[in-house]
């Protein structure tokens, strides 16, 4: 865990040193802004913190991996914007996003919330931090350790507008699904024994990105 934490605070002061060189060689004089019906494409990568509440025992948990894709928004005014996200590991959500007022004239905070699904490779964990890796059956149906939920996720970010139609943007949120899976034969946690796991995963996304604006007025 403290690995992926140090991962997350180089992530964030890359992100922070490419936006103070942007700030320093351009001004903000006619800073541009949020256009109203225009389109944002938007590519992402960044690394991923999961995080559970499992004091002993065995547990499940996501295997971490790094998150990387796509997000495409409509803005309908300077406020208010629809956006569809796609990234591997597998996931997909439609969310919300509301823009505050610029500051300084071109870093746009912006908080999110939406729901989606996910397909994440599942480990079960022990308190320790290792993993059962000689487990080989999940739902005592073979190989495969993926499960699909339904999720939720909430957060918020900023974007560095560099133009009415390119941005920077750093994002943080939560992605939270209720997963359940039997996993059989574990020597080194139940001395062989099926085990049955539900939990509510909460996988920790931090991403830089970069934006493209298309239309608006």
């Amino acid at each position: 865990m403290t690995d992926r934490y140090g991962l997350l605070f180089r992530v964030a002061v890359v992100g922070l040193a490419l936006s103070s060189v942007v700030l320093n060689a351009q001004s903000t004089a006619g800073a541009p802004g949020i256009r109203p019906g225009s389109v944002d494409l938007t590519v992402f990568a960044g690394v991923s913190a999961p995080t559970g509440s499992e004091k002993e025992g065995a547990h499940l948990q996501i295997e971490n991996k790094m998150p990387f894709g796509g997000r495409i928004g409509y803005n309908f005014d300077k406020h208010n914007t629809a956006e569809f996200s796609v990234a591997n590991p597998l996931s997909f959500s439609a969310n919300y996003l509301y823009h505050f007022s610029p500051l300084r004239g071109r870093f746009v905070p912006y908080a999110t919330a939406g729901i989606g699904g996910s397909r994440y490779g599942l480990e079960l964990g022990q308190t320790d931090g290792t993993t059962a890796n000689l487990n080989r059956n999940i739902n005592e149906g073979g190989l495969d350790r993926r499960q699909t939920a339904v999720t939720g996720n909430f957060g918020g970010g900023v974007k560095y507008l560099l133009s009415d139609r390119f941005a920077l943007r750093l994002d943080v949120r939560d992605v939270v699904g209720r997963y359940s899976a039997t996993f059989a034969k574990v020597p080194p946690l139940t001395g062989g024994s099926t085990v049955k796991v539900g939990r509510t995963l909460n996988d920790v996304q931090f991403t830089v990105g970069f934006v493209f604006r298309f239309g608006g007025r």
